[in-house]
């Protein structure tokens, strides 16, 4: 999944949801940024790691009725690389 079909499918979930938009640039921006992220860490060519993540922002969106925090997805992406194996450094973005 791409980076732009991942933000889209988010933006499409918040309109269904009716969240509202204060904040969405900047947390668009680092959803974004984690997403660049699980690019760099992750080689394989169909991104699963940003389809993993999107799909647990939108569940999140749905089960709470907001848009999940920058930090709760950088961690979610994290738990995602170490799951599949992949080493994440506390220096990276999703260290953080």
């Amino acid at each position: 999944m791409s980076i732009d079909t991942a933000m889209q499918r988010i933006s499409e979930a918040e309109s269904k949801e009716g969240l509202r938009d204060d904040d969405r640039g900047d947390q668009y921006e680092a959803y974004e940024r984690t997403f660049r992220a699980l690019e760099d860490i992750t080689p394989d060519d169909d991104d699963e790691g940003v389809a993993v993540v999107t799909d647990w922002i939108v569940e999140q969106m749905r089960s709470t009725g907001e848009r999940p925090s920058s930090r709760a997805v950088r961690q979610r992406g994290r738990k995602f690389c170490q799951k599949s194996g992949y080493e994440v450094s506390d220096n990276d973005w999703l260290g953080a």
